[in-house]
């Protein structure tokens, strides 16, 4: 049975692209609560890419380990942007909902009744998860 890799390799990606942000708004902002909640949330998106990348070595091929050169500029544009700003947690807050938007994009496209069951079935499992944490973060 054949594995639709390439959207489980873009879903690996716009994890990892998630998870790197993450990691870089944890140690960019100042306050406590904000640098706990995004240590977590890059630790989830780690744990969700690594079952997804799983499943491409299982198929016979590589994963990737990085992400996107689209969320390699963002998140280095939003560093910049919030090292020039003074109010460095309002620019990472609002750089991350467009990684969650992304992310929620690519889940509800993995879903979709078109693609693989062996695509669609984990990513139907982890999007209820990916839209929780979504509400979450927007409140």
């Amino acid at each position: 049975m054949k594995t639709d890799t390439a959207t489980l390799k873009d879903l690996v990606e716009v994890l990892n692209d998630g998870k790197n942000f993450y990691e870089a708004a944890a140690s960019g902002v100042e306050l406590p609560q904000f640098k706990q909640i995004f240590h977590q949330m890059a630790k989830t998106k780690a744990a969700i890419a690594d079952d997804f990348k799983n499943m491409i070595v299982v198929s016979g091929e590589s994963a990737p380990e990085g992400g996107s050169l689209g969320g390699a500029l963002r998140k280095a544009w939003a560093e910049v942007a919030a090292k020039l700003s003074s109010t460095p947690n309002a620019v990472y807050v609002r750089q991350l909902e467009e990684f969650k938007d992304r992310i929620v994009r690519e889940f509800r496209s993995a879903v979709s009744p078109s693609g693989y069951d062996e695509v669609r079935e984990p990513a139907e499992k982890y999007l209820p998860h990916v839209l929780a944490v979504h509400d979450q973060e927007r409140r």
